[in-house]
């Protein structure tokens, strides 16, 4: 009787053991399965969302839209413009690009010349350079010339938003 029990017990040993191995290989699979998707390159993906944003923002600027500017902006972002205090909040950034606008004779356009992505896709940024011409205090012509960087952060709503924007002008040429 007791080489029953014997039997018996190894046989259920034997059962979970191989029960436990092919439970651990299915784990194990599906471990390595989301390794492999967290290891996937996204970074593609995000630098032409961030590309296509920034070129949009361009176009915003091409037609005069404060409004079309600051729809680029995250709620949380943050906006460095040369000469003033860093906009922390959604009405002191309006306030500054509304103000930018208003400059006679305002025309900004920009491109970027380097994008770049983290692996995971979900944030990246731009820099690039732009170019400014208004109107001076005599009403003459002023060209400016400068350098920007924006960082960008794909949103839950799967939208692109810039959430730290910085720029300022190239040094003048003496007059």
């Amino acid at each position: 009787m007791k080489k029953i029990y014997f039997l018996l017990a190894a046989a259920l040993l034997s059962f979970a053991s191989c029960s436990n191995q092919n439970q651990s290989a299915g784990l194990q699979k599906t471990i390595d399965s989301l390794k492999a998707a967290m290891d996937q390159d996204h970074s593609s993906e995000a630098i032409a969302a961030i590309m296509h944003a920034d070129s949009a923002w361009d176009k915003m600027s091409e037609a005069k839209s404060a409004e079309g500017w600051l729809a680029n902006y995250s709620a949380d972002a943050i906006m460095m413009p040369p000469g003033e205090k860093v906009c922390t909040d959604a009405a002191s950034r309006e306030a500054s690009i509304k103000a930018m606008f208003a400059v006679p004779g305002m025309s900004l356009r920009f491109q970027s010349t380097k994008v770049e992505a983290s692996k995971a896709g979900d944030i990246g940024y731009a820099a690039g350079v732009y170019q400014w011409t208004s109107k001076d205090e005599k009403g003459g012509d002023y060209h400016e010339t400068g350098k920007y960087t924006e960082v960008w952060k794909k949103q839950a709503d799967g939208s692109w938003k810039c959430v730290a924007d910085i720029w300022n002008a190239d040094p003048q040429p003496p007059k």
